[in-house]
């Protein structure tokens, strides 16, 4: 991405001082053994990343105009192709919005580039390398952008906090905040790893009465570790000499917890990322019907909240002043139907039959063409005040 830093202005009017910096991710001292990169390698923390990157890449970012009669999709606008489509030649939406979700779980903040033309449009988004940006205070209380060393007006950068500092400059990483708990799931991984590794199971002692000779236990030391260590020799038959005896231990994972611990882990990083433990195919302690009212909760309490601030920080980067009081940017929620056909039938029974949709309506969203007399809405003759009611009594 650093080819496009020489469109950057590294002298500008609100670039003139600097107070002491802060780097992207930086408001807590990394642990040693646990950071970013190295946390999206643990399954569980990788599981949680995905499904929300997901979740959020599935769900149309789109552009409207207000109108008289309320607001609608502005397509001849420039911004809308780059907010639904495609933000540069290079990258699709989905793709953008993955980025931009993984950037705010492993990191915090998440940087792009904005582009403009000579009448200040917006053109194209370029996402930065948030490990490279450094931000800091300057006049006024105004944002300062540093990238790989250049300065950068704060015009010309999009930035998106996951979870506010106390001063608002920075988002903190929810990496940082649960360092603990993902180097506990880093160390129970590699025990597990370690376990199978070496097959210590089953695991036990030799015994004999008497002693062995020097020769014969190195000899039983080199042939255990050859030829029955390791998990491309597990099961295999011991064959044993000169009245050696083997008896099992019987210590497995289980009796020191191992999976248990690996289970309460999982419950602790689903809980830090906003993910129920179900979406990680972890459904021992969750009822078949509760699943999909945690579905419904994770979109409503993990999702909707990323989508809002989003929403808030495009319109406040990207939109002039009086493009502000003109055009709305949303998230479009009804792409979540697409899937289940059952309840978009009952969306769209329900509105046509209050007259809030018409045929033709239902028909585009179902990217189907529309019909003479469908643009009508309708509604069911059976519904009425009870004062008509009332009324049509007295007349009878």
């Amino acid at each position: 991405m650093k080819k496009f830093l020489n469109s950057f202005m590294s002298s500008s009017s609100d670039a003139t001082s600097t107070l002491v910096s802060k780097k992207t991710g930086s408001s807590f001292p990394y642990s040693q053994n646990v950071n970013s990169e190295k946390a999206q390698r643990l399954s569980n923390v990788f599981g949680c990343v995905n499904i929300k990157a997901n979740a959020l890449s599935v769900i149309p970012i789109k552009l409207y105009e207000r109108t008289k009669e309320g607001k609608e999709e502005a397509y001849s606008h420039g911004l809308y192709e780059i907010l639904r489509y495609s933000p540069n030649p290079n990258l699709t939406a989905s793709e953008w919005k993955k980025m931009l979700s993984q950037d705010l779980d492993l990191r915090g903040n998440h940087y792009c580039q904005i582009i403009r033309n000579g009448l200040g449009e917006v053109t194209a988004l370029y996402p930065l390398i948030s490990s490279e940006m450094i931000v800091e205070w300057g006049p006024n209380k105004k944002k300062l952008y540093k990238y790989s060393g250049t300065l950068v007006p704060s015009s010309q950068i999009l930035h998106i906090i996951d979870i506010p500092d106390k001063e608002g400059l920075l988002g903190l990483s929810r990496i940082e905040y649960a360092r603990q708990t993902l180097e506990f799931e880093s160390s129970v991984s590699q025990h597990g790893n370690k376990v199978f590794k070496n097959s210590v199971s089953p695991a036990g002692a030799f015994s004999k009465k008497g002693s062995l000779t020097d020769d014969a236990f190195e000899r039983l030391k080199t042939q255990i570790h050859e030829q029955f260590a390791g998990l491309n020799n597990a099961g295999k038959p011991l064959v044993l000499e000169d009245g050696l005896e083997f008896n099992s231990l019987q210590l497995t994972n289980s009796d020191a917890q191992w999976l248990e611990s690996r289970r309460f882990n999982r419950e602790q990083i689903a809980t830090i990322f906003g993910v129920p433990v179900s979406m990680l195919n972890d459904a021992e302690n969750t009822a078949f019907g509760n699943l999909e009212q945690k579905e419904q909760s994770f979109y409503s309490n993990t999702i909707l909240p990323v989508s809002i601030f989003t929403e808030e920080r495009f319109r406040l980067s990207l939109l002039t002043s009086d493009e502000k009081k003109n055009y709305v940017i949303k998230f479009k929620y009804n792409a979540l139907l697409r899937t289940d056909m059952k309840t978009r039938s009952e969306f769209y029974k329900t509105l046509s039959e209050k007259g809030a949709l018409s045929p033709n309506e239902i028909r585009a969203y179902e990217d189907m063409n529309g019909y003479d007399g469908g643009e009508k809405h309708l509604v069911q003759l059976s519904y009425s005040t009870v004062e008509n009611i009332a009324k049509g009594t007295e007349n009878e």
